[in-house]
């Protein structure tokens, strides 16, 4: 029988992905492992090779380059000799973030209709390709009578879409509910039905408090009421809206909006998640890195063709002081905190689609040259988008450097699961002299200076052996740099 071709999964949170091309042609012979086409997750861009083996089946305008592809689609078939080819479904992916107006039929005065199911053109039941919905939503678009299938969105449709949609087949609208600024729980507007109640945690209300708060814009799910039992009142819903949203909303039109993609996406979540997730602290220290300097500096004199960065020197300082300091090498567990033994460093990449943070890994086996090559390379990578999922995961420990950018501390956020992050800033001359316990020290004229910032999980540890860590580092770019410097042997360069 036919294989299918199917958009994987790449991450444990890809509802869909960008499809960048196939990678063999129609009518090719496949075998098990041999790529198929290339695909765009989350973060990554990733070769997707066959499971089966067959001849190649798909059509050419199918899904076609930059298509948005939901996990799951079946893109193509794989043949054996003799058999024909299934029709291949057509997609059934959102093309705009912006919902479409209703048209359910409904007269003045008259509860919500019960929308027929809609046929597709093959006579399948188009509510079967609806886009993604939860439960709760779609038990609500039944009791509102909203057909969901020619909903778009940019991800899940969520309530707020399903009663915009609804009002605005009335004539209606609801104020303040944009996609920046959805209501959490939108309630319908309807002068003679009951809104329907969904959700055994919603407190009380009456249906002309409902109606009152759905044309207010207000979230009544969250309101005291004063009525019996407490439940919610007119005069409650009123109370809030005299303070909040009486007056008239207006606002700015907006100049360009940009599109969300899914990289966009995945960073902005993995940052609230970090935030909700840990208990982040920030300490800065300032630290001498002249002699770091000066042997980088001898290194580009003596004609290397491999010069290792900043950023280099540091991964390799860090993955000696985690060893001195291993709680800074954990993960946090509901029961236990688990120290690591592998240390692998994420390097924070800033790319024009957004940042990006490819793992070198075995960091403290690994020479400050063999570091420099293999940052290299997936920094390359990582411009070009052809990281692979194995390239961002796994990491141990992050370094991000703004100090290329004029930036000399900051607060930089947990990479979660990870403990800590050490931010690096700009390189700077100190001044020739410096007070120490109230009296002028001496100080080299050519003395460079940097600010390290180190973002930690308070529970996993607290303030002092994270100052301990930095004083650490300190330490070693002071008495480990000549050695990280010395010129690599020629295998190191291969």
């Amino acid at each position: 029988m036919p294989h299918s071709i199917q958009i994987p999964r790449l991450g444990w949170s890809m509802e869909q992905g960008t499809f960048v091309g196939w990678l063999k042609q129609s009518g090719d012979n496949v075998q098990p492992g041999e790529p198929l086409f290339t695909l765009e997750g989350e973060k990554a861009i990733q070769e997707i090779e066959a499971v089966d083996a067959g001849t190649l089946h798909f059509a050419a305008t199918n899904p076609a380059e930059g298509d948005i592809v939901a996990v799951g689609a079946v893109i193509g078939y794989l043949l054996a000799v003799g058999e024909t080819a299934p029709p291949i479904p057509p997609r059934q992916t959102p093309s705009t973030p912006t919902p479409q107006i209703a048209t359910v039929p409904c007269s003045p005065g008259s509860g919500p209709q019960p929308v027929p199911p809609r046929p597709l053109a093959d006579g399948r039941n188009a509510d079967a390709f609806a886009p993604p919905a939860s439960p709760a939503v779609r038990r609500l678009a039944r009791q509102l009578g909203v057909d969901l299938t020619p909903l778009t969105s940019s991800g899940r449709i969520s309530e707020a879409d399903v009663c915009r949609r609804y009002l605005q087949s009335r004539g209606e609208f609801l104020p303040h509910v944009t996609e920046s600024n959805p209501i959490s729980r939108a309630v319908p507007a309807s002068r003679t039905t009951d809104v329907p109640r969904r959700n055994r945690d919603l407190p009380v209300i009456s249906p002309r408090a409902a109606r009152t708060a759905a044309r207010l814009g207000v979230d009544w799910t969250r309101l005291p009421g004063t009525g019996a039992q407490g439940r919610i009142r007119e005069r409650d819903v009123l109370a809030v809206a005299d303070n909040t949203v009486a007056r008239p909303f207006t606002t700015s039109a907006a100049a360009h909006t940009i599109p969300m993609t899914p990289l966009r996406r995945t960073i902005a979540n993995r940052m609230v998640a970090s935030l909700q997730q840990t208990a982040p602290v920030t300490l800065t220290a300032q630290i001498e890195v002249t002699s770091l300097i000066e042997f980088r500096e001898q290194l580009k004199r003596s004609g290397e063709s491999l010069i290792p960065s900043i950023t280099d020197a540091f991964v390799k300082l860090v993955a000696i002081a985690l060893k001195e300091h291993p709680t800074l090498n954990a993960r946090w567990r509901d029961d236990a905190i688990e120290l690591l033994d592998e240390v692998h460093i994420g390097i924070a990449v800033d790319t024009n689609d957004g940042l990006l943070v490819p793992v070198v890994r075995d960091a403290h086996r690994q020479s400050l040259f063999e570091i420099a090559r293999q940052s290299r390379e997936l920094i390359e990578k990582t411009r070009a988008r052809r990281l692979t999922t194995h390239d961002l995961q796994g990491g141990t420990f992050t370094i991000t450097n703004l100090g290329s950018l004029g930036i000399d501390a900051f607060t930089p956020i947990i990479n979660f699961p990870e403990t800590a992050i050490l931010g690096l800033g700009r390189i700077q001359p100190r001044s020739a002299f410096a007070l120490e316990d109230s009296a002028p020290q001496p100080r080299s004229p050519n003395q460079q200076v940097m600010m390290l910032s180190l973002t930690f999980d308070h529970r996993v540890l607290d303030g002092a052996p994270a100052a301990r860590f930095l004083q650490t580092l300190a330490r070693l770019v002071a008495t480990d740099s000549q050695s990280l410097f010395e010129p690599a042997s020629p295998a190191s360069h291969r």
